[in-house]
This record gives C-alpha cells, structure tokens and sequence, in this order.
C-alpha cells in the first residue's frame, strides 16, 4: 500500500530561521475528517511535528495516547480503506487508525464511542474484513473505545501535547547531558532538581519523555514530580 500525502510549500523568504521555525509535517492519511455529523468532534493536532486529523473525541485521545506509547514505533491515521464482501455487495471501510507497534507488528485500529458500538454495528464489518482481508492488510483488526485509555494515559497525552507547544531545545538539551550517565531508577524530582530550572526543568523533563530519551518506570503512572524515570 502506497500512503498519500499532501504537500505543503516550503517555508522561505525574509526573516524566516529555519531553527527558530520548522514547517508542520502534513498528514499521511488518506482522507480528511469527515464532517457529515452535527454532534462530530472534528479538528487536527500537531503530535512531534506532523499533522494529526481525527473526526471525535475518542479519536483525538487515540491520537495522543499513540504518540506517547513507546511500542508504537508509527501510526496514521484514517487509513487504510479496505474493500469487504457483505453478501454479494463490496463495500469499503477506512479505519480511523494503522499503527505499528514493536516488534512490527500491524494494526488497523476503529475507534468507536462505546455508547455507539452496538448501533453502528462496527464488530460485524470488523469480523468480516478480518476473515477476508487476512495479513495482506494488517496482523491484526481493532476495535477501541474511550474506555480502552486510562484516566492516567489521558491526562499525560494532554500534558505532553501542551507542553511540547512550547519547545525549548537549550533546557531540552541541558536536561539531556546532566542525565546522560544516569543508571536505573530516578523522580522527576530528582532531575528537576539537578537541572535547576525549576518548573522549567519539569517541562523539559515532560519533552523528553514524549522524545523517548526518559521512560515512565509504572507504564500507567500519571506524570508529575514523583513519577519514577529512567533512560533508555
């Protein structure tokens, strides 16, 4: 399969710094949201520097919570489309997610409010282009709710995506060599403290983290001074 991208002029003229402003990466997936629903949570996010659309609220904590899982080496979304036979009739679905997760293995991911699984009948078009697409399309088919991510990997999606609004690559980068030799287990305290940046040194430590240089000792802890690191 063959991703379509979109393709945004490059950023130049006056006063434009190339390390001061990078240009946001577009999106890899195949379709826009959709917007054909009134009560519809449309919109996109910028997750480490690439153009993330979703089309509801259980989406844009997908979106996030992927970005942050450190066993999701990449992930798009709204892709792929796949055909299906439903009786004699080919239809399509696009899922609202693929995603790759250590060591390769390929997922499609739907996502579904919970309250809308059992009407929107999602579970039987899943079972059927599982039962025919096989491994051509993907190891395995998906079906997520909002219940499926924790209060805690809500909470540091959003605080992550915060935080990473505001870049500031000299304390990122100071973090980074006061930690460099680093063993085993430490708080966010404990580098907050080294650094001497104070809150800004939290903030550094939180970029970091979503970098993949620091690692949440407790998979579902929820960030914050006493949450134990260590580096990878």
């Amino acid at each position: 399969m063959q991703l379509r991208t979109q393709h945004l002029d490059s950023a130049s003229g006056p006063g434009i710094d190339p390390e001061t402003w990078k240009p946001t990466r577009p999106s890899e997936g195949l379709l826009d949201a959709p917007l054909r629903s009134r009560s519809a949570t449309t919109g996109f996010m910028v997750e480490d520097g690439r153009l993330i659309g979703f089309a509801s609220r259980p989406e844009k904590y997908a979106g996030e919570a992927f970005s942050l899982d450190f066993n999701i080496t990449h992930f798009v979304e709204q892709y792929p489309r796949v055909p299906y036979h439903d009786g004699k009739t080919i239809r399509h679905h696009t899922f609202d997610f693929f995603t790759v997760r250590k060591p390769g293995i390929r997922s499609c991911v739907a996502i579904k409010h919970s309250r809308r699984v059992e009407k929107s009948g999602i579970r039987e078009v899943l079972k059927l282009i599982a039962a025919q697409a096989g491994r051509k399309v993907a190891d395995e088919v998906i079906l997520m709710t909002e219940a499926d991510f924790s209060r805690n990997q809500r909470f540091n999606s959003e605080l992550v995506h915060e935080v990473r609004r505001h870049p500031v690559p000299e304390h990122d980068n100071h973090v980074r060599q006061i930690t460099a030799e680093i063993i085993g287990v430490v708080t966010i305290a404990d580098v907050v403290k080294l650094s001497g940046l104070a809150a800004e040194g939290f903030r550094a430590t939180v970029r970091l983290i979503a970098d993949r240089f620091f690692h949440l000792a407790d998979v579902d802890d929820r960030i914050d001074y006493h949450s134990r690191i260590r580096r990878y």
